[in-house]
């Protein structure tokens, strides 16, 4: 993280009142905004150790986040979508004792000092000691998320990797979407623009279009700021590509590498995604090993594949599943041992020319009762490749039976759900459906991917309708 500040102090002195950030309330040029660093990591010298971030997002995010690492703190980012009773458990199990936001009655009554994210701003970025870590909390597929340590070790090795990938350059503006508590977004809407001396501009109203919100707001988004680049889910990329299609328009032309990540990318929709004009390049990756492990890269993306590993990862397949060793990988889950030095992913994948494919979960695999094994995403893939269709989760009724729950963006039928099934093999093939959308609580994570325990509990609560049968499916596929 020591090149990240030597480039703010760098930019802050040859390029004084150029803009750095912008979001819905204003701009900050990079002369203020290492004053506003310098300033708020003096104010947090003597506070505590570990501190939890209560931003939602924007530049006062920015700030703190960057002011929290120059102190040399421990932060606890704490994910605005996240549950009451999840943000519950991670300060208890983080031991924060403070927190900095910007509404302190959100935690009155509690032990907490709550520190503002602004501070009287001094002029002198001071050097970055190192030894900053930070916590970062993911929904996972329960309720009570693991803290995942990341310190200078893995970001350093991260954003050499990444910039070599992305190549950016001052010219470029970043559109931040994803929340900033991710950790992928602190890395590509923070620390890589910082990195490359290039604006990024935050809106609200695109990361909850994500969140599943009006899609205007990332639409409008786009055509306003005309970005460069952006990082975006499998989901509001179907979203976006099923508008453009239905508009007849194009992407921005300004755009030059749309990053996707955080579920699979079917490659039919990243087809349907270059034909509309936008550059998108699907990367895998997760937060134990700082968030990307491979990323395909421009002027040889392969859709299907997530693309080559990054350089300094050593990846390996052992007996199918994904295995990362070197300097990416976690220092340890909060109040666990040290991580090995060849982390385990629970993903299953091969390599293929070079370039990874990704095949599923390990532990989502769903066993029939004649004792066939079926890997969900691999049925989910076929059904999410329809832009119409946000996500979608395989699961396994307690009678023995395949429900498939699709989360429409748009009306479907389920005889266009079940055309391209029609060529799975009988033991894969689901014999009903669950049709719901956004609204339905929990079933999504942020990401996009389906919560399986919630779909499991959707398809013995709700009823299914049946699937055509195969004999009409392979009519409306052929």
């Amino acid at each position: 993280m020591r090149a990240v500040f030597d480039a703010l102090r760098r930019h802050a002195a040859e390029r004084p009142g150029t803009v750095a950030f912008r979001d819905d309330a204003g701009a900050v040029t990079w002369q203020e905004l290492a004053a506003r660093v310098a300033g708020l990591a003096r104010r947090l010298d003597d506070a505590p150790q570990t501190i939890a971030l209560a931003v939602p997002g924007g530049i006062d995010y920015v700030v703190a986040d960057l002011a929290l690492t120059l102190a040399g703190k421990r932060q606890v980012p704490l994910p605005f979508f996240f549950s009451p009773e999840q943000t519950g458990h991670i300060l208890t199990e983080s031991a924060a004792e403070a927190v900095i936001g910007a509404d302190a009655g959100a935690f009155a009554g509690s032990p907490l000092m709550v520190i503002p994210p602004r501070a009287a701003p001094v002029g002198a970025l001071p050097d970055y000691p190192g030894g900053a870590e930070r916590v970062i909390y993911t929904s996972g597929s329960s309720g009570r998320p693991k803290g995942v340590i990341i310190g200078d070790r893995q970001l350093d090795a991260s954003l050499a990797a990444l910039g070599r990938v992305v190549g950016a350059s001052p010219r470029d503006r970043h559109l931040s979407v994803m929340p900033l508590p991710q950790l992928l977004e602190q890395i590509c809407g923070i620390f890589l623009p910082i990195l490359a001396g290039a604006e990024c501009v935050l809106r609200f109203d695109a990361t909850r279009a994500l969140l599943g919100g009006p899609l205007d707001g990332l639409t409008r988004a786009m055509e306003e700021i005309r970005p460069t680049t952006s990082l975006l889910t499998p989901g509001i990329l179907g979203r976006w590509v099923a508008a453009l299609e239905h508009a007849g328009a194009i992407a921005p032309s300004s755009l030059r590498f749309v990053a996707v990540g955080g579920a699979a990318s079917p490659p039919a929709l990243i087809r349907a995604a270059e034909a509309a004009g936008l550059p998108v390049h699907e990367g895998y990756g997760l937060s134990e090993c700082c968030s990307v492990v491979a990323m395909n890269r421009p002027g040889e993306n392969a859709p299907g594949t997530v693309g080559p590993v990054l350089d300094a990862i050593d990846l390996q397949i052992v007996d199918g599943e994904i295995t990362v060793a070197g300097p990416t990988v976690m220092t340890r889950y909060l109040g666990g041992a040290p991580a090995p030095a060849r982390w385990h992913t629970g993903d299953l994948g091969r390599l293929e020319n070079g370039r990874l494919v990704v095949e599923g979960r390990k532990d989502a695999l769903l066993v029939t009762p004649a004792g066939r094994n079926i890997s969900p995403e691999w049925v989910e893939a076929r059904v999410n490749a329809d832009p119409r269709v946000v996500s979608s989760a395989l699961t396994l009724r307690s009678d023995g039976a395949l429900v498939l729950i699709v989360v429409q963006a748009a009306p479907i039928t389920a005889e266009e759900i079940a055309a391209p099934l029609a060529d799975l093999p009988a033991y894969a093939r689901p014999e009903a459906l669950i049709l719901t959308d956004l609204s339905e609580p929990d079933l999504l994570f942020p990401a996009g991917t389906p919560n399986r325990k919630v779909a499991a509990a959707l398809a013995e609560r709700i009823a299914a309708v049946p699937l055509p049968p195969l004999q009409q499916t392979e009519r409306l596929a052929s």
